[in-house]
């Protein structure tokens, strides 16, 4: 039997999402978006039963998982879409080490790819329940309550993974992945910017509210300038200027001249984007790093709580805190952002190897996903040809042509790569709200919803502008 025949076989005994009959209109995908939105947060803010609360904010991960998994520990969203995230990472590797042979330009073979994904995503979801629910991460359960919580976890983690579903399948807008996260990211930048919760400092914990305190006690605005882990004006100001560096980044194009094999004179121009690769790179490097955390944390917790054992300590040890797990070593620490500019400066060695081995990462990926995702100058000149293009001056030929566009796209991965890989390590360094990584794919999110929404605006009315024109 083959694989396409085993998943199939397999698949069609899974539950699934019905594409919509007639394509709903805009208004009312819109409505669908936000009730998917609306439920995801309600989720996010719901108590596990049989969970201590303490337990939970105790097992609070860093931001980087909550923000790439967009996770609430102790919630319903303890699993977040940590398993369609890490399940779809896995394949697109197999796939694209060629371990699992699929050609995904073909229809057939993109059905066997999402049928595997979401049956990988299963096993990911029972998997991650299992852990978290007999491991301790969750506080002592009994076995009584670790069965409820087990399932608890698999049917909410499965219902995140249906309303992915039903956003892609066309219901909504984009995918639930990205509205998942662009989400978390905007409730913490709104929670840092207005949040009324009182800190021992005295001030506001929203740094709008502690800006208006000052105005009118007339304190110094110097207290309020770096407050620690806490949200402060250095991280307003580095917000602000991360955002606008980022949207200024993703403007900026190299045009690349071209023209139609058969019509003298149609001169045109291909656009390549500066940031090539957008924040792919960052995606898999954050899933890379999520996931090395989570699992040194259950070797941890499971094997080496005291820390003992010299073997262990190299994947990652831990001090148990009420705030939650705070590595102290080993692979695990070194993977983890110093979370700010004081916790830089405490240990610049840790910096500066977390700054090196996410821009080794993003490097790496970043390449790797030119080659998998379609970006290749091989697959953009193939594009090209078959459009009835070329390239004034050179022979119109795919090899020719991929050979000029490589000495741009070449330069242009490793570059934005690089930059973006920079733009989330100093984002975290500087206390930028939402964390570094938070605000690049927030920005990449939300512009690329802005695209859609202007495309699918127009398509409602190219109707009734042909009927004009018709008249």
């Amino acid at each position: 039997m083959s694989l396409r025949q085993a998943v199939e076989s397999i698949a069609k005994y899974l539950p699934e999402v019905k594409r919509p009959i007639k394509r709903p209109s805009l208004g009312e995908r819109l409505i669908w978006t936000a009730l998917v939105l609306v439920i995801y947060t309600l989720m996010g803010h719901t108590m596990l039963y049989g969970v201590p609360q303490a337990a939970g904010l105790a097992g609070q991960s860093p931001l980087i998982m909550s923000i790439i998994f967009a996770q609430r520990i102790g919630t319903l969203t303890t699993l977040g879409i940590g398993p369609i995230v890490t399940a779809g990472l896995i394949l697109q590797l197999l796939v694209g080490a060629q371990i699992i042979k699929l050609d995904l330009s073909k229809p057939e073979d993109r059905t066997t790819f999402t049928a595997l994904s979401k049956l990988f995503t299963i096993a990911v979801i029972i998997v991650e329940a299992a852990v978290y629910t007999v491991s301790g991460m969750l506080g002592h359960l009994e076995p009584s309550i670790q069965a409820i919580v087990f399932i608890q976890l698999v049917a909410a983690t499965m219902l995140i993974v249906f309303m992915d579903e039903l956003i892609q399948k066309g219901w909504g807008f984009g995918s639930g992945v990205s509205l998942f996260i662009a989400a978390g990211v905007a409730e913490t930048i709104f929670t840092n910017l207005f949040s009324p919760i009182m800190l021992p400092d005295g001030y506001y914990q929203g740094i709008i509210l502690a800006l208006g305190q000052v105005a009118a006690s007339h304190g110094s605005i110097g207290d309020l300038f770096y407050r620690g882990h806490f949200p402060g004006l250095m991280g307003l100001i580095s917000t602000i200027a991360v955002l606008f560096l980022i949207i200024y980044l993703e403007s900026l194009r190299i045009e690349v001249p071209i023209q139609h094999a058969r019509v003298s004179g149609y001169v045109a121009r291909y656009p390549i984007k500066f940031l090539y690769v957008s924040n792919i790179p960052v995606i898999f490097t954050s899933v890379i790093f999520t996931n090395i955390y989570f699992f040194s944390t259950i070797i941890w917790s499971r094997f080496n709580p005291a820390n003992q054992d010299p073997i262990l300590n190299l994947i990652g040890s831990f001090n148990a805190t009420e705030h939650g797990l705070i590595p102290l070593g080993g692979l695990a620490y070194y993977v983890t952002s110093p979370g700010s500019i004081e916790g830089a400066a405490a240990d610049p060695l840790r910096a500066i190897i977390y700054a090196l081995i996410t821009l080794g990462f993003c490097i790496l990926f970043a390449k790797f996903w030119v080659e998998v995702g379609g970006l290749s100058p091989q697959t953009i000149a193939d594009q090209l040809v078959k459009a009835g293009m070329q390239v004034p001056g050179f022979r119109r030929a795919p090899a020719v042509i991929a050979r000029m566009l490589e000495r741009y796209i070449r330069t242009l991965t490793i570059l934005s790569a690089i930059i973006v890989g920079l733009i989330a390590v100093l984002g975290d360094y500087f206390n930028v709200y939402g964390g570094g990584i938070g605000i690049l794919l927030m920005t990449g999110i939300l512009m690329q919803y802005y695209e859609l929404l202007l495309r699918e605006r127009l398509e409602e009315m190219s109707p009734v502008f042909r009927r004009l024109l018709g008249e």
